[in-house]
């Protein structure tokens, strides 16, 4: 695979049929430099609003980086990431100050949130850590390929290979979830809800394209406040399967547009007869 333009500053490494990069910022990642898994699940629910729409980055976004830096890639990495705002973020001064903190590309969270984060880190279960810091861990890759004509990237939180640092026949994926609740009921709902499948069927194309094979993929969940409990849940192959079938669905789509089609407004006609159950 050729070099992405957009990307040279930056160190790349070819595996199979992608590029691997290891040294990319966070808002280099997640600029428009190819399509991200939560891209193409938006396109899936209406190609219009992923085109058009930006998405908006929220205080809630902004947390769950911050339990990332911290519980994937280490206090050293949190600090240099994420700035705290001590007391009242509505007074003059702290306004002011998370401003500057911005401006120097930092992340502002909450000084409860902090506090939060360390008890979560604190609170991690042994099952946890082993996933999050498993043999030849790597943190925060960025993978790129193709789709067709559609240049593709993930980043998983972790991969790792509990046979060791050079056994890619056994890598394990690890993605970190913050959540509400761990109970398995609960996150069941929130795989469906925010289409973790899809996720998780994504990152794994994406490790296939660079030469691994990917034998487990495990969600790490945590909860956010006390007790901050954590549970592991497993995706099985066939999970996987079945969610690839819509995102490879949804890449036919966006092949398309990029061939001058035109984008769908959630994906159904423009004039649309309303099916109602019938109500007693």
């Amino acid at each position: 695979m050729k070099k992405i333009p957009e990307l040279e500053a930056y160190d790349s490494t070819p595996r199979g049929d992608a590029l691997v990069y290891n040294d990319i910022p966070n808002e280099v990642y997640h600029s428009e430099v190819g399509v991200s898994s939560s891209y193409v699940r938006k396109f899936g629910e209406s190609q219009l609003h992923a085109i058009e729409v930006e998405q908006e980055t929220t205080s809630a976004m902004h947390f769950g980086t911050a339990a990332h830096a911290m519980l994937v890639e280490g206090e050293e990495e949190f600090n240099k990431q994420i700035a705290v705002v001590v007391g009242s973020p509505y007074t003059k001064a702290n306004k002011e100050l998370k401003q500057e903190f911005i401006d120097r590309g930092l992340i502002v969270i909450k000084e409860r949130e902090y506090h939060d984060i360390f008890a979560m880190r604190d609170n991690m279960i042994d099952e946890g850590n082993m996933y999050l810091n498993g043999n030849g861990k790597i943190a925060e890759a960025s993978f790129f390929w193709y789709e067709g004509d559609v240049l593709c990237k993930c980043r998983p939180d972790v991969i790792c290979s509990p046979q060791g640092p050079h056994q890619e026949n056994h890598i394990v994926v690890v993605d970190y979830k913050t959540t509400f609740s761990c109970s398995p009921d609960a996150f069941k709902e929130s795989v469906l809800k925010y289409g973790y499948l899809q996720q998780a069927a994504w990152y794994r194309r994406g490790l296939q394209a660079a030469g691994y094979k990917v034998k487990e993929f495990v969600f790490v969940a945590q909860e956010k406040k006390p007790p901050y409990a954590c549970k592991i849940f497993k995706i099985t192959d066939k999970q996987m399967d079945l969610a690839w079938i819509d995102m490879s669905e949804y890449l036919e789509g966006i092949n398309k547009i990029l061939k001058g089609g035109k984008p769908t407004i959630y994906n159904s006609p423009n004039i649309v007869t309303l099916d109602f159950d019938e109500q007693g």
